[in-house]
């Protein structure tokens, strides 16, 4: 007798997984009676939100499988939830049940499992088979066969094979095979001694779909085996959990193939790991690629990409991409890359949040829409909204850019580009004083605030240090505290004018003269001039 036949002849198969799902969850949501009225050329997804309605229950389902858009006409309709189903869309779906939700899939294929337990050494069983196509039998390719307790997986060849070592032979063995377009399929198998076994039942978490995740990202799908891929397109978004697991890489791991589909509670990768997600800690030597939801640390020596959102604290010796939403601290050596962020983002270089960001703190540039906290940004700042922007330059949609004119009382004309939000805004500035001083040039950089912010008036504080050069001699350095009263005159120009508090250090053999309302001036070592004193400034400033 072949192998192939004793393999037929050796096992007792289940077509769907629809029963395996009535048994692990009781078929709740899908033969709960429901009552709709007639409906007239309606959209299937308007049908469905009716009876997800009625039913206090949600349908998940891809819209390009399924046809949402479609107009369907139902008479008067009372009865289970899967007979609507079945009536709705026709045989060419299946319907699985998971806590809260029923998942539509479109799944025209068939196809059965064969296996057989071929030899066992040990506490290990070396199970064998082939999955195959009804009713033509041709063999199955790229198709995802795990065990439904142990999660240990494998997919089949070009000849529908596949080979899978299980760690414990005495217990019953569920196999569950997938793919895309095909109905999920299973197959018992029982062990020749204790048929009871001992084998727990594990439960299988569902996540809605997320059109963010990692599987459309180039970056982390360099990282990512194509079979690997497959694996997560044939299982989908059932996952199951498991205390820990170690990779060398994706791919060689302690869950095998199947890891993509486990969620852990800690996850050690030497080098790098592909994992469904974490709870709990995850620690890698160069990368860390997850699914789908992270927490509550997260540690790589090169980056981090997760699919979903994260929770708790991210830490990357490069870049940090999350491709949901993220809460609580991350913290990048170059750059973070959000959706959203419900916390504080420190980087080296960039933070990039696409949505809200809670706090923003980077060596170069923030990038956010709206920002809840503050940006602090040593070059730029970009916002939609950001009330509390701290850079050289501040590009905020709701704020301010304004440029501005004025004197002060040593008559150095200053020319000062001011930017930022709704309650902070930076000032930076160049200078020139005409005559025969010693210093003639001046550059400065500032941050300002608004005290009272009105229709036609505003009361500003800033406080701004700035050098005077000649390019010979030393520099003259001066910080300044400014009161300013801005009166506006139409859309575009205001007036601006107020006292200024200043202090100087400047040197005895330079010849710098101080004017202005001298307080207290003393002479220290290395011929610095030290002085405070007060002051004025004025100008007009025009509103971009």
């Amino acid at each position: 007798m072949t192998f192939r036949k004793k393999l037929l002849c050796s096992c007792v198969y289940v077509l769907t997984l629809g029963l395996l799902c009535s048994h692990a969850y009781g078929q709740h949501n899908l033969m709960k009676i429901v009552t709709l009225n007639e409906v007239k050329k309606q959209p299937v997804q308007q049908v469905l939100e009716m009876v997800a309605d009625k039913g206090d229950f949600y349908f998940a389902y891809n819209s390009n499988t399924i046809p949402a858009d479609s107009l369907v006409s139902i008479s008067a309709f009372k009865g289970s939830v899967f007979s609507l189903l079945d009536r709705l869309l026709g045989n060419d779906y299946e319907f699985k049940e998971v806590p809260g939700y029923i998942v539509l899939r479109n799944a025209p294929g068939k196809f059965y499992i064969t296996a057989e337990i071929e030899s066992a050494k040990g506490k290990q069983a070396i199970i064998k088979g082939y999955v195959n196509e009804l009713p033509s039998l041709k063999p199955v390719s790229r198709a995802s066969v795990y065990e439904h307790n142990q999660l240990i997986s494998a997919m089949t060849n070009d000849h529908g094979y596949f080979e899978l070592k299980l760690k414990n032979k005495d217990v019953s063995i569920l196999l569950k095979a997938s793919k895309e377009n095909y109905r999920d399929t299973a197959l018992y198998l029982l062990p020749e001694i204790n048929i009871a076994g001992k084998g727990r039942d594990q439960r299988y978490d569902y996540y809605p779909d997320n059109d963010n995740g990692v599987e459309h990202s180039r970056f982390a799908r360099f990282f990512i085996s194509s079979r690997q891929l497959m694996q997560g397109i044939n299982l989908g978004n059932f996952f199951a959990s498991r205390p820990y697991q170690i990779s060398l890489t994706p791919g060689l791991s302690t869950h095998g193939m199947y890891n993509s589909q486990i969620i852990d509670h800690f996850s050690l990768n030497l080098i790098g790991g592909y994992t469904a997600g974490i709870k709990g800690l995850e620690m890698a030597g160069v990368f860390n690629v997850n699914r789908k939801d992270v927490s509550f640390i997260q540690i790589a020596g090169v980056f981090n990409v997760v699919g979903g959102n994260t929770k708790g604290i991210q830490l990357a010796g490069v870049y940090n991409n999350v491709r949901s939403k993220g809460s609580g601290l991350q913290i990048a050596g170059i750059a973070n890359n959000n959706d959203s962020m419900d916390g504080l983002q420190i980087a080296g270089l960039v933070n990039r949040t696409k949505g809200v960001a809670g706090s923003q703190l980077s060596g170069s540039v923030n990038i956010a829409e709206k920002v809840k906290g503050f940006q602090i940004g040593l070059l730029l700042n970009v916002a939609d909204s950001s009330d509390y922007p701290v850079g050289i330059i501040n590009l905020i949609k709701n704020g301010e850019k304004t440029f501005s004119l004025s004197t002060d009382e040593s008559l150095l004309n200053h020319l000062e580009f001011r930017s930022g939000g709704r309650v902070l805004y930076s000032i930076i500035g160049i200078g020139y004083r005409p005559g025969h001083n010693p210093a003639k040039y001046a550059y400065e950089v500032g941050l300002g605030g608004r005290l009272i912010d009105r229709r036609n008036f505003t009361l500003n504080l800033e406080l701004v240090t700035r050098n005077l050069i000649d390019f010979k001699t030393r520099n003259g350095q001066f910080n300044s505290a400014r009161v300013l009263n801005t009166i506006r005159l139409n859309r575009h120009f205001r007036i601006i004018s107020g006292p200024t508090f200043n202090f100087s250090t400047t040197y005895s053999e330079d010849g710098m003269e101080i004017k202005g309302w001298k307080f207290k001036e003393s002479l220290h070592s290395r011929n610095r001039i030290k002085t405070l004193y007060g002051g004025f400034n004025a100008g007009l400033q025009f509103v971009l």
